[in-house]
């Protein structure tokens, strides 16, 4: 799994071939290494057999298509997809002539797959950066190929030291730059450093200097993350390891970060983060704005929010035997019998207490009834908790989690173990807290937040309840072999089929799994990691573009296709109209991606409905007619559109002040929830400019979060239901912020360029009035 492939003409189904004069086509039985493509940096295309990149000399117009030495300045070497054409510079493209030679023509309709994959495009496994470790390359990543000794190396190599290094510059003898490859095998090598008494590891690379982004790819490049701190014990092992590795002086990214809207800070690795601390002085004073952060030796190693954009050295940390993912044990659907009052789930009872008391009181009353404040261990507790909110109407409430020590080590008043956290934004913010620290839920995600712990509020109490002898009427009521979650069963269908086969309602009876929430998305990835074993393992679920409108939606029984309410897209998906969506078996399991419908002989993952359980009805919103002054829309359109352009604003803006601009309204930059809104808002803009003007404007497509690993995304959270971007574009890693311009097409653009911009407000919505916005 090198990333080698073989290029294989959909037309004629023959495969390139390299040989002395250029390009030709071959049968692809007749297999040999001057077949063998690789993708290497800077999106050049390597030829194994003869050591060189496929590349354009432009001065050569009737032909110029060549194989050139990878290190060639005065040409081209560049390429993309569009869809199944190979496109290179000034629009050229690789065609076939005379049914044999390969040549660039910029009028080409031919079509390039990879041979013996599941029709996937050439692209689809793109090149991915390798950061080194040690050397003197500052843990700068591999250039591909480097020349040493006279031949070129396309991955690392052992040649000439003792372990596998490349170079990070092209040419090796001229500049000597170089560092070691990481590995991802999974014991601790010379690079790592071994506790004995937790079977952990830790890697300090302090030679380096990257961006937090770049730093947790070096990480988990080796079976790793970002190192994470869960007791004051480990704290003190990293401090002591710190000393002895004279590294007192600096700041090191570790893996805490706040990178998830909305949501507060976590451990990279999934760790609970339960032991806090911030450096003690409060003179943080961008703790407001950073994203990232590091552990700080000079602090006492006290921890600090960081500039997640900074190039600095980090710690990796991996962990020997790891268990640890949720398993379907804490999904699994258990028959409960609790007192009348009591709300039974999974073995245990709960009950929400309205009547608002503070955390001590809250406590005593739930001890006085033989049970205890609710503790929260996992996704599946999380979203009860969120249910027991919603049934009682209620915002916010206590939970048993607090802290009564320095340094500050959070734990649930019923013993419990800390096996999860979900803080909620800014949070555990612990600066200027002096005495007892008590935890509460809020809705609407269920985040948690530190309180004094005399305020008042309601509470939720959890004891056992009785799981063996209950009546049958209350057992799972799923079909043998079915996993119950909520009022639906789930089941793996394990025989791999086209998606036509598995979505016929005959071998998953009932219908292909839609889902509907990250809850629903987490039993699902417990599912399949309690039965994924090999790499490339995929699972039908009912998202599909047959009749390629550009839309993705929800197969439903009915025929009647059902809108999408939450996604969970692997990087650069959906990457193109027409498909049907697979989910990943494993790296990283559970992300969808777009496969065709026809050749991928995928698993199923099966969902029906519980004879007793009545769906919630959907609440359609009335379309409200109007917009408040100075926004657009029409009838069918749910959203209001306000387009600030030059003729009325000052100055052009990045595309962050964009987004805070429209939020000053209470609005956020346009999002297109279907592709006829994106219609709508191209007639507009039609009506206010002339159509030969390329007016361009900031919408809230992007791709800047840093952990969901360069996935685009709306910016006001609206799910993405289509390849938005001319697929020319997807695999652009530089260019995170989408840019509309009139003629309907989106495209990647720098951040910090300044443009005008489009905001979204949904109708009924009244616009806040900012102090700087004169109408």
């Amino acid at each position: 799994d090198k990333g080698i492939f073989i290029i294989q003409s959909e037309d004629s189904n023959l495969c390139i071939k390299a040989d002395t004069d250029g390009l030709v086509l071959e049968d692809c039985g007749q297999l040999s290494k001057d077949m063998l493509w690789k993708w290497v940096s800077n999106r050049r295309l390597f030829n194994i057999g003869r050591s060189t990149c496929l590349g354009l000399n432009i001065s050569r117009p009737e032909q110029p298509l060549s194989m050139l030495e990878c290190d060639s300045t005065q040409y081209s070497l560049w390429w993309n997809c569009d869809g199944k054409a190979l496109v290179g510079v000034s629009g050229y493209k690789l065609a076939i002539e005379n049914s044999k030679r390969i040549l660039a023509k910029k009028k080409s309709t031919h079509q390039w797959k990879q041979y013996m994959s599941y029709d996937e495009d050439l692209c689809e496994h793109p090149f991915q950066e390798t950061y080194t470790l040690l050397g003197n390359s500052f843990g700068f990543p591999c250039i591909f190929p480097f020349k040493y000794n006279n031949k070129w190396y396309y991955e690392c190599t052992r040649d000439g030291k003792e372990f596998e290094w490349c170079a990070t510059t092209t040419h090796y003898e001229q500049d000597e730059k170089w560092g070691f490859c990481p590995n991802a095998e999974s014991g601790c090598d010379i690079f790592w450093k071994k506790n004995p008494n937790t079977h952990l590891c830790y890697q300090f690379n302090l030679a380096s200097v990257l961006p937090w982004r770049d730093a947790r790819a070096a990480c988990q490049l080796q079976g790793g993350d970002l190192l994470s701190v869960t007791d004051p014990e480990e704290q003190n092992y990293i401090s002591n390891l710190s000393r002895q590795l004279n590294a007192t002086d600096m700041m090191l990214w570790m893996g805490l970060n706040r990178l998830e809207e909305d949501a507060g800070w976590q451990w990279s690795d999934g760790a609970p983060l339960a032991f806090v601390n911030w450096r003690t002085d409060i003179t943080d004073r961008h703790f407001k704005e950073n994203r990232c952060a590091v552990i700080n030796s000079k602090l006492k190693y006290g921890w600090q929010s960081f500039l997640c954009e900074s190039g600095l050295p980090f710690v990796c940390k991996k962990y020997l035997n790891k268990t640890k993912h949720e398993t379907l044990d804490t999904w699994k659907y258990y028959a409960t019998r609790c007192d009348a009052g009591w709300y039974p789930h999974n073995r245990n009872c709960y009950r929400l207490h309205t009547e608002e008391k503070s955390w001590n009181d809250a406590f005593t009353s739930c001890q006085s009834d033989s049970s205890g404040l609710i503790s929260i261990s996992s996704m599946a507790d999380a979203e009860l908790l969120l249910k027991l909110l919603e049934s009682e109407n209620v915002t916010e409430t206590w939970i048993g989690l607090y802290s009564n020590n320095t340094p500050v080590v959070f734990e649930w008043s019923d013993g419990t173990p800390v096996k999860f956290s979900n803080w909620h934004s800014q949070e555990p913010n612990t600066f200027q807290r002096t005495g007892q620290l008590c935890a509460s839920a809020l809705g609407p995600e269920g985040h948690w937040k530190l309180k004094n712990c005399e305020d008042r509020s309601s509470y939720i109490c959890k004891k056992a309840g009785e799981f063996n002898n209950v009546s049958p009427e209350l057992e799972s009521s799923c079909p043998e072999g079915w996993e119950r979650h909520g009022g639906y069963c789930y089941k793996i269908d394990s025989t791999p089929r086209s998606f036509e086969h598995a979505s016929s309602g005959y071998f998953c009876p009932s219908a292909l799994v839609s889902v509907t929430n990250r809850f629903e998305q987490a039993f699902i990835n417990s599912m399949i990691r309690s039965m994924v074993k090999s790499e490339r393992t995929y699972f039908w679920i009912g998202l599909q573009d047959l009749n390629n409108t550009g839309e993705y939606f929800w197969l439903s029984t009915e025929g009647k296709n059902r809108s999408v309410s939450y996604t969970n897209w692997n990087k650069y998906q959906p990457r193109h109209s027409g498909g049907c969506v697979a989910v990943r078996g494993q790296h990283p399991v559970g992300y969808w991606e777009v496969k065709s419908c026809k050749n991928l002989k995928a698993m199923s993952l099966c969902k029906q409905k519980i004879n007793s359980y009545e769906e919630p009805e959907l609440t359609f919103q009335k379309h409200l007619s109007s917009c408040y002054f100075g926004w657009e829309s029409e009838a069918n359109l749910l959203n209001c559109y306000k387009i600030f352009h030059n003729e009325k604003v000052l100055m052009r803006r990045t595309w962050e002040e964009a987004e805070a601009l429209c939020q000053d309204f209470g609005a956020h930059l346009a999002s297109f929830s279907h592709i006829y809104e994106e219609t709508f808002l191209n007639n507009l803009l039609y009506t206010i400019f002339d159509r030969t003007e390329e007016r361009q404007f900031w919408i809230g497509f992007n791709k800047r979060n840093l952990l969901s690993e360069g996935t685009w995304q709306w910016s006001d959270r609206t799910p993405v239901v289509s390849s938005f971007l001319e697929s020319k574009y997807i695999e652009d890693d530089s260019r995170n912020c989408g840019v509309f311009k009139v003629n309907s097409t989106v495209f990647p653009a720098h951040c910090n360029e300044k443009r005008e911009w489009i905001c979204k407000i949904p109708k009924g919505v009244k616009p806040k009035n900012p102090s700087w916005y004169i109408a």
